[in-house]
This record gives C-alpha cells, structure tokens and sequence, in this order.
C-alpha cells in the first residue's frame, strides 16, 4: 500500500514538474532556434526570404567564401579580438592586484573608479575619444596646438592603434571584475610559504598568484576576444576611418546596400557565429577549470595585503592614469562637447551655449527614444530574469526530460554576435504584428542577453540547499508555492544581481537594435549612431550623457536601497 501511495506521489510530482518546463522549453524554441533557423533560411535563399521567386541555393556560400573581402574583414575581426583581449586582460589583471593585494593609497576610491567605463557604453567611449583624439579637430590636438603652435600634433585615434586603444580602455573593466574576487579569496597561506622560503616577490606572483588565478584570467581573456571580434560600433565609428573594415561592419553594409544582400550578411554571419561558438566553448571550458583552483576554503587564510613602501606611489599612478583616459577626459569631452555652438578644438567661452539641449531634449526623435530605452531597459531584464528563473529551477530542480540540451540551447545567444543574431530576428518576425514595434526589440534582447541572466541565477540556485523546498514539497505544497514562498526569497540578491546586469546591457544595446528598429522603434545608441553617421557630434554627445546617467542612476539607486552591489571592492 505504502509503495503504491509512493509511486502515486512520484507520478503526481512528475506531471508537476513537466507542467512547469513544457512552457519554458516553448519559450526558449520561441526566442532563440526560430531567429537562428532563419538565419540559416536566409542564408540558403537566391533573394530576400520570402520575396516572390526565392528559391534555394548554395551560391551565396561559395560566394562568400571565395571573395577576398570577406577573409579580410574576417581576419581583421579575429586579430583585433586577439590584440584587444591580450592587453586588456593584461591592464586588468594588473589593477586585481595592485587594488586588491597591495598597501596602495585610495585603492578602494580606485577599485570603483576603475569600473566606471562599464556604465558608458563602448560606442559612447568611441564618441568620447573622436572627440579628444581627431587629428584635425580633437580637443587634445587643439590645446597642444595652443600651446605649441599650429604644427603641433599629439595623437590621431582614427588610426588602428586607435581603435585597439579605445576598445582596450572599454574592455579592461570586465577583465578587472572577471580577476579581482579570485585575487581576493585566495588562499594566502600558498603565497606565505613561498616567502617564509626565500621566494621574492615576484617570484611569489609568477610561480603561485598568477597559476591560481589562471582559470580566471583565461575565462576573461576568451570573453573579452568573443566581445571584441563581435563588436560593430566602435570598429564602425573608428576602423572604418582607418581602412579596417571588420566582419560585424561587414554584415551591417551587406544589408544597407541597395539593393540589400541578405544572403551574404547570413551566410557571413552564420561563419562568425561558428568562430564565436568555438570562442565560447572554450571559456566555458576555463570557468569549469576553476573548479581545480579552489581559493575559499574552511581553513585557508585571507591573503596577507603586500606593503610596497617607495613603489605605492609608482603604482598608484597605474590605476589613476586608467581612471583619467578611461573616465574623466572622456567625461569631459562628451560634456563641453554639448555646450558648443559647433564642433571646434577651441573652448572659447563666447562659443558655448544651452541651445544643443533644448534642440535634443524637445525633439520628437529623441523623446520616442528614450521612451522606448526606458520600456526595453526594464522590461526586457524583468522578462529575461523571469525566463532564466524558471530555466535554472528545470534544470536543477526536477528532472524534466532534455533539461540539460534546453539549457544549452538557452545559453547558445551568447555566442551569437548581436548583429547576427538582429538579422536572425529581422527575417523571424518581418511581416507579424511586432514588427516595426518597441516590442521587437525587447524579444529580441531578451534573446540575446538571457544566457547572461541564467548564469547568474544559477549559480545563485546551485549555492542554495534544497532541502528547504524538498520539506515543503513533502508537506504537500505545489510547486509554485513552493518557488514563490521559499526560492524566490533565497534567491533575491542572485535575481536583482541579474537584472541590474540586463538594464546595464540592454541600455546599451547597439548591436541588435541597429538590425531590426525602425523610426517608431528607436532607442539612445542608434540614435547616437545616427548622430555620428550626420556629424551631430553635439547630439551624439548629449545622448551619450544621458544614456550613462540613467544606467548609474539605477544602479546607484539599486545600490542604496537594494543593497545590491555588482562590483567587487577591495578591502
């Protein structure tokens, strides 16, 4: 009787269970295979998909593959990636130890400055150092000129240096956060052995820090190369000027030509995909690797801080020279750049003037923006936290059949490339009732930024005991009580964490959006984009500024009330 009443319960807790994961496997279907599906479609059609008269073909195929162009923008688009993640990993690792492990001054002031350029969008930084580093009109050129006469020249950044440059003063932050948690929970008695030995100092780092944390900077160096050699905005604004055309700007001309070459941009980003499929399985791999480090344990000892007397102050000017390229000059061009009657290196106090925000704030363009910024920026991460929710309770709380490959599939997005996957969603949704809608967008954002959400919430779920949810299911709760009255709350700082991290990606958003909106549809970055394309670097600046106060905003006000905190700080 007792096993009868046992296997009753079992069958009960299975439909419960599978009740719960059909409608979030239709979910994932929805948002992420339909969009790659026709991304494919489209790469097999001899027209536009669904245009009369299409039909199949392999020739855009071997056309791309056997066109010049093609293997230059994409051999440009993998050796930025490679440049920008070596040096970016590089300065970022450098700053996990010189604000986490060392005596020097304000370390905890610079752990947050140095974080700041993640709040000012890559595209934003972009605007920030055209504005500084023109050769003819940049604001630094223009003072050294002052100063020195009219022949004197300090720097051009439509260069290829500059390009790299911008991107690795954009990406350094993440590299700095992806290091500084396992530079900080180490285990220090590793590092006192070493110099109880006679080991010196960097020789200690060479041989014990630097092997440790090695999963860590191998995982940042993967997603910094994955990020980079995807990136359209900045190789757009900048290597474009320069001759250095990537593959992602590749894409976005195949499909502005006239008339639109769908097939290429398909077939051309179904390759790039591949690369950053492979980029990402690899930093998979690496996090996974760390498992084999652990740094926080029941008795290993908190990592003793260096003191390095005469050399605190050499290295503090590391950090603070990162903080003014990175923060306080771009900050200062986008904002005297909003008061100036024209652009000009001359900051003649008779030029300035308040009409460029009055022209932006009161335009019909820019208030559909940021309606549209504001409804995307929280409603998509309110979404997307929802969807990786119910994903991570399938996946680790039941046992659902094909949890595991619906959670994979789930995660595919983020090897995707935002502008390949725009163009997936593009050809997925023209002709329904979204089309042309904020709402598109918020799909397809949702899409593109839900792996990033199932992360954090995961792991979040993996830390909690379930034995809790186990008891209540046993005393006869369903499962939604069970979620909404003790998962849920368990699981609060993982979830706000998650959607802070969303409003600050999809805020930001360029890569997608410039895909699939339309003028009823615009956000801040494509009008932004549409400001430099025009040489309204005014408006480009003004919307630059106002894209990064909302974004630090939210989270300052997340951070206050909340409690939540995104950034590790030093101690």
């Amino acid at each position: 009787m007792a096993n009868t009443a046992t296997s009753f319960v079992e069958r009960l807790r299975s439909k419960q269970e599978l009740g719960v994961a059909l409608p979030v496997y239709a979910v994932i279907l929805v948002l992420v295979l339909v969009p790659l599906s026709y991304l494919v479609y489209a790469a097999l059609q001899t027209t536009s998909p669904g245009a009369p008269g299409s039909g199949f073909t392999f020739e855009n195929i071997r056309l791309i593959f056997s066109t010049n162009t093609y293997w230059q923008a994409l051999g440009n688009s993998l050796w930025l990636g490679f440049l920008v993640s070596v040096l970016a990993v590089s300065l970022g690792v450098t700053f996990a130890w010189i604000l986490g492990r060392t005596d020097v001054p304000f370390r905890r002031t610079l752990s947050v400055l140095v974080s700041l350029p993640i709040f000012l969008s890559p595209f934003a930084l972009g605007i920030a150092w055209v504005l500084l580093g023109s050769e003819k009109s940049g604001l630094i050129n223009g003072v050294m000129r002052r100063f020195f006469g009219e022949s004197a020249g300090f720097m051009d950044i439509m260069t290829f240096p500059g390009l790299v440059f911008v991107m690795v003063l954009a990406f350094a932050p993440l590299a700095y956060l992806f290091t500084v948690g396992p530079m900080l929970n180490m285990d220090g008695s590793l590092e006192e052995a070493s110099r109880v030995v006679g080991g010196s100092l960097f020789h200690t780092m060479r041989k014990i820090t630097l092997p440790v944390i090695m999963p860590g900077v191998l995982s940042a160096t993967l997603m910094v190369f994955v990020l980079a050699a995807e990136m359209f905005s900045v190789p757009g604004l900048i290597g474009t000027a320069a001759g250095y055309r990537t593959l992602p700007f590749f894409i976005y001309q195949s499909t502005t030509a006239s008339p639109p070459q769908w097939g290429a941009a398909a077939t051309a980003g179904l390759a790039l995909l591949a690369i950053m499929m492979l980029g990402t399985i690899l930093q998979s791999r690496a996090t996974k690797a760390s498992a084999r480090f652990v740094t926080v344990t029941g008795k290993g000892a908190r990592p003793v801080r260096i003191r390095l007397g005469r050399w605190r102050w050499p290295l503090f000017l590391i950090p603070t020279l990162y903080v003014i390229l990175g923060v306080v000059l771009p900050g200062t061009a986008l904002f005297l750049t909003t008061f100036q009657q024209y652009y000009t290196p001359d900051l003649a106090p008779e030029l300035f003037t308040f009409r460029w925000w009055e022209r932006v704030t009161e335009s019909s363009q820019f208030q559909t923006a940021l309606r549209n910024t504001l409804i995307v920026g929280s409603a998509t991460p309110t979404l997307a936290v929802i969807i990786a929710f119910a994903m991570a309770y399938v996946r680790n709380r039941t046992r659902a059949p094909l949890r595991e490959a619906v959670e994979t599939l789930g995660m595919l997005p983020v090897a995707i490339p935002g502008i390949v996957f725009g163009v997936g969603v593009l050809w997925a949704y023209v002709g329904s009732a979204i089309y042309g809608t904020v709402w598109l967008l918020l799909v397809a954002y949702c899409a593109r930024f839900l792996p990033h959400a199932l992360r954090v919430i995961s792991s979040g779920m993996v830390q909690v005991d379930r034995s809790l949810e186990d008891a209540a299911r046993v005393g006869g709760a369903n499962i939604p009580w069970t979620i909404s009255t003790i998962t849920v709350p368990l699981l609060k700082p993982a979830v706000l964490s998650a959607w802070l991290l969303l409003l600050i990606y999809c805020t930001r958003e360029l890569n997608v959006a410039i895909m699939v909106y339309t003028s009823d549809s615009q956000v801040l970055p494509v009008l932004m984009w549409g400001a430099m394309e025009a040489g309204s670097y005014q408006t480009a600046a003004i919307l630059a500024i106002i894209e990064s106060t909302l974004i630090l905003l939210v989270v300052g006000l997340a951070a206050l009330v909340l409690r939540v905190n995104l950034f590790p700080r030093a101690n």
